[in-house]
Order: C-alpha cells, then structure tokens, then sequence
C-alpha cells in the first residue's frame, strides 16, 4: 500500500519536502515547517538531485510503500519524478546507458560461468558413461568365457 508522506510535527500539516540523497537514503525537508525526514529508497544504484527532470522544481510530494518501506518522489508541480544521476560501484558519474551495458555485461559473465560449470558436468559424465561400458563389455567378455 502506498500513502503520502505528511509533516509529523504538530501543527504542520505540509506535505512538499525539499530532497537530498544521503547514503541511499532520501533526506526530506519539510517546505512549511523545516523539520526533516530520512527514508529510504532501496538499493538502486542511483542518486536522486534536488530538482524535477521536467520543470526545474526543487520541491516534491513523497510517497511511501508500506509493504517494501521503500520511498518515491514526485515533483508538487508536474508530477515527474526527480533527476537521477547513476553512480558505478568505483563511485564514478555514470549514465543510465552505461550501468545498462554493465549490468549486461555482469549477466553475461554469470551466463558464461554457468555454461562452463555445465561443461565440466558434461564430460565428467561422459567420462563417468565410458567408464561403465568399458566394465559392461568386460563383464559380458566374462560371462561368455564362463559358457
């Protein structure tokens, strides 16, 4: 369920926050009162910037899921989220077409890790299945000498 986020201070019943992302965590400051808020926002590997993508507003409507207790923002004007800029694991600006590539470029690795590990599955039973006919053909030689 998701619901807005409003001012917690009694009196203030504001609910557009200034943002700042600090440690994957959206800092919220309240525009009426100033009172400020941390709520996280998952994992993303991005940083939201204080201002709209769209109109430039530095002023958001927060909403939060209860059940992932994760946090998303929206401009008070357009409703179109906050810039993001992405960030690499080394901690450099990156864009959003570049952590694409690299996350293929991971999956791409685990996938190619994956068929060598089935590689080596299959010749260890190849290797297990000639063994076995190797010793069927000399039980069968036996059984025929025994005759």
């Amino acid at each position: 369920m998701i619901r807005t986020v409003v001012c917690h201070k009694e009196g203030c019943c504001g609910n557009k926050f200034f943002i700042e992302t600090i440690d994957n965590k959206i800092k919220a400051t309240c525009r009426e009162c100033g009172n400020e808020y941390l709520y996280d926002t998952g994992n993303d590997g991005y940083e939201l910037l204080s201002t709209c993508e769209s109109c430039k507003n530095d002023s958001f409507k927060l909403f939060r899921n209860i059940n992932t207790n994760k946090t998303y923002a929206k401009c008070s004007e357009c409703g179109n989220p906050p810039e993001r800029i992405f960030v690499d694991p080394d901690g450099i600006q990156i864009t959003y077409e570049t952590k694409l590539i690299q996350e293929i470029k991971e999956q791409l690795h685990t996938i190619d890790q994956r068929l060598c590990n089935l590689n080596i599955k299959v010749e260890d039973i190849e290797r297990g299945q000639s063994i076995l006919e190797e010793s069927l053909a000399y039980i069968n030689k036996y059984i025929l000498e025994d005759r």
